[in-house]
């Protein structure tokens, strides 16, 4: 199941949100591979020698294998790191942060490696059955037909007509949460996807009497669409048009051929929670999990009394 964060342009996408310079890293044994796409980050200086630390991108991508069956990923996985080890001490990398694919295995195989976190739940359809009527709750199914009897239109737009209306929704959302810049995106940034990913970028409209009220970007992977961003305007919130909009945007992404809708996940016990939750009632729910590691101890805990003490529940912890 192949998910366009692992497509090797996405890591340059996001680049300038992550603060860093994207690489693909690539190791390869017997036609045997591990693919570890990574945002290499300044992490601090200590003696006149600059540090780096590691993150995946945006996302959930990896690192995986190919062309590698279950019983020899370990082996393969014990190798990729006698070179990957000589690597990070070469390149002055310190510590990693990842994000493992929700939709893979992989990270069972890399637990001997890093330390594993349970971020939350991933909630998915299966746009290859009747996702509506065998996912969906009834209370969803419900909402769907609300905002259709009040006259909701869709609109889906593959150019880039349609970014302003979506950054303009967008600004109640960062108003509402005070988002920080990672969360906060300009028309250039938004741009830039159409630029790297002209097929596979759709931004999706929700019409209400000739206002725009809903908005979404979708992206579509090889085998699964991503509701990637989002907006509302919240004077139109009980008119129902995102759960519309999220129905259309799974039946066009089911009718490109693919296999899976990927609402994402949300914070736990939050009304986003509950939502995604009554659209995947029977559906698929995934695991999301964070691995991490230290490869240099005594530089991190150097970096980490340099800015006065570790950062609860942050890694790596002399990040503010």
């Amino acid at each position: 199941m192949k998910s366009i964060y692992m497509d090797e342009r996405w890591g340059k996408l996001q680049q300038e949100k992550e603060n860093g310079e994207a690489i693909n890293y690539v190791f390869e044994k017997d036609e045997m591979k591990v693919i570890y796409p990574f945002i290499k980050r300044k992490a601090g200086t200590i003696d006149g020698i600059e540090y780096y630390d590691l993150v995946t991108p945006r996302g959930e991508c990896g690192p995986w294998t190919e062309n590698c069956e279950d019983t020899n990923k370990s082996d393969l996985i014990n190798e990729f790191y006698k070179e990957f080890n000589k690597y990070c001490e070469d390149e002055n990398i310190i510590a990693e942060y990842i994000r493992f694919s929700s939709w893979h295995n992989e990270a069972s195989h890399f637990s001997k490696v890093y330390d594993m976190k349970i971020y939350g739940d991933v909630y998915c359809n299966d746009l290859t059955c009747d996702f509506f009527n065998n996912e969906y709750s009834s209370a969803k199914r419900r909402m769907v037909r609300k905002a259709k009897k009040n006259n909701i239109e869709i609109v889906f737009d593959e150019d880039r007509n349609s970014i302003d209306d979506f950054l303009n929704l967008y600004a109640f959302t960062q108003s509402k949460y005070e988002l920080g810049d990672y969360y906060t995106f300009s028309k250039e940034f938004i741009q830039s996807y159409y630029e790297v990913f002209p097929e596979q970028t759709v931004v999706v409209k929700a019409m209400y009497e000739e206002k725009v009220i809903s908005s979404a970007i979708i992206l579509l992977g090889e085998d699964i669409a991503h509701y990637h961003f989002a907006a509302n305007d919240p004077e139109y919130m009980s008119l129902q048009a995102n759960s519309l909009l999220i129905y259309e945007a799974s039946l066009y992404s089911a009718n490109k051929g693919k296999k899976l809708f990927d609402l994402g996940g949300a914070k736990k016990d939050s009304p986003l929670e509950k939502s995604k939750k009554e659209s995947v009632r029977n559906g698929k729910e995934f695991i999301s999990k964070l691995g991490t590691r230290v490869c240099n101890e005594e530089i991190y805990d150097a970096l980490v009394a340099k800015v006065g003490g570790p950062m609860k529940d942050y890694f790596p912890a002399y990040r503010r």
